[in-house]
């Protein structure tokens, strides 16, 4: 299949990556950054188009210069420049690659099967040996990995700079009660108008080989921003140039990309919070207090606010428009209405155990009660031996004390089997509920992209 010709054609990859909570000091950050021998720089947003009091309320995103390189993908030899950028108030951090051909030839085209198939198999020769590092590789994932893939093997892309970063940055974050081993990535094409037409954009957004049916369904949805053309299926973005457009309008529409997608991250990690945890922090998680996961809530709706009204981050029509549109092609309100129902329903779970526990700490408070007034009674009978007292008003005094004791007897037995059927019928309704309002668990990423 013909995409248009390599030399009108360059394709911007960026990966996200969790540290683990917001970074809470620009200043150590930067030290960090240049303490991997990164020299950071702030990444400048136009004053025109972006809200100065969303800019104050954020901290500055910083992005370094990273090696190029070479690969060969779809039969085309590509040159690679990066960038390592760093969400602080997100934590999240992201390596943008930008693809361009090496060898330009006007015979030569890209087949986006291969393209894509071969990029799949290259980033992943780095990625499975970082989720190895990372202890994420589970018994279930191991068995879905090609019976030839070694997962301590592999090259080194920027997997070990993640890690290195993430092990830097631990004593300056929030930290949040796990870190989400996986990554994301997205693709995103660009080129001129003459060479990507309506079908070869269509094959482009949906990574499909085929021709498209034409049908109503299958029409593509463009959105001008000055001399761009923007069309997106959410997991892969065109924007179709034509020969004057300059290139700051390009990379204005790819930051902002790339911040949406970073939100959409953010509700993907949380998301997947519940069943992805490492098994160091799992007992930390499935324990935590209603007011940690109330806090986690309010995190988690802060950084996400500017989502829900887009104008508290922009003051550009046109922009705006654009930021609208992609938003809601990469579907980051449901994903962050997932997000929020899965925190709903822990802290609901959180809430019954302190519930639970509430009722058990009143349970044995009755019972010592019990004891020590029956302990009191008892006391007594010594005394009125003592005194001379008569059998019958021995018997009387005995005789509640015998009958307190069976009480309590019969109310613990009682009550253990209450909190028996209690604890199961409360597993039964809790399973019932996070099916019913969570529905089944959202698979990761790399499951996603395949």
């Amino acid at each position: 299949m013909g995409l248009g010709r390599a030399p009108q054609l360059s394709v911007f990859l960026p990966f996200k990556y969790d540290l683990g909570g917001a970074v809470t000091d620009t200043e150590q950050l930067i030290a960090v950054l240049r303490g991997l021998h990164c020299e950071p720089k702030v990444d400048a947003a136009l004053l025109r188009s972006w809200n100065l009091s969303y800019l104050a309320g954020h901290a500055p995103v910083l992005w370094c210069p990273l090696p190029g390189g070479a690969v060969v993908l779809g039969g085309i030899a590509w040159d690679y420049s990066r960038r390592l950028r760093v969400y602080p108030w997100l934590g999240v951090v992201s390596v943008d690659y930008t693809l361009t051909a090496a060898e330009p030839q006007d015979d030569q085209v890209l087949a986006l099967s291969g393209f894509y198939d071969d990029l799949v198999a290259w980033k992943n020769q780095d990625y499975l040996p970082y989720l190895h590092a990372s202890g994420a590789l589970s018994p279930s994932l191991r068995l879905q990995l090609p019976g030839s893939a070694d997962p301590a093997a592999g090259s080194d892309l920027h997997g070990s700079l993640i890690r290195d970063l993430q092990r830097a940055t631990s004593d300056l974050i929030e930290p949040r009660p796990f870190r989400y081993a996986f990554h994301d990535f997205r693709l995103c094409f660009t080129g001129q108008a003459r060479m990507l037409d309506d079908d070869t954009v269509h094959r482009l957004l949906w990574l499909s080989a085929g021709s498209s049916t034409g049908g109503p369904e299958e029409a593509v949805e463009f959105r001008q921003f000055g001399g761009l053309a923007i069309a997106s299926s959410g997991w892969s973005t065109i924007i179709r140039t034509d020969a004057e457009t300059a290139a700051g309008q390009i990379d204005l529409v790819l930051t902002l990309l790339n911040l949406i997608h970073a939100q959409w991250y953010i509700c993907q990690l949380w998301i997947n919070a519940h069943s992805l945890r490492g098994p160091a922090r799992s007992s930390q998680w499935e324990l935590a207090d209603a007011h940690v996961l109330t806090a986690n809530q309010l995190a988690l709706a802060h950084d996400l606010s500017e989502v829900e009204n887009l104008s508290v981050m922009l003051k550009d029509p046109g922009l705006l428009r654009v930021a609208t549109f992609l938003e809601a092609r990469m579907e980051v309100q449901k994903h962050r209405a997932t997000a929020m129902s899965r925190l709903r329903a822990l802290e609901n779970h959180s809430r019954q155990l302190a519930d639970f526990k509430s009722e058990s700490e009143l349970r044995r408070f009755q019972a010592l009660f019990a004891i020590s007034a029956a302990a009191g009674v008892a006391s007594l009978v010594p005394a009125l031996a003592q005194v001379g007292f008569s059998y019958m008003h021995t018997i009387t005094t005995i005789a509640p004390l015998l009958g307190l004791w069976g009480l309590f007897a019969i109310d613990l037995a009682v009550t253990r089997r209450w909190f028996t059927a209690r604890r199961k019928r409360r597993r039964d309704r809790q399973a019932e509920r996070f099916v019913v309002e969570v529905g089944p668990p959202v698979g990761a990423p790399e499951e996603q992209h395949g």
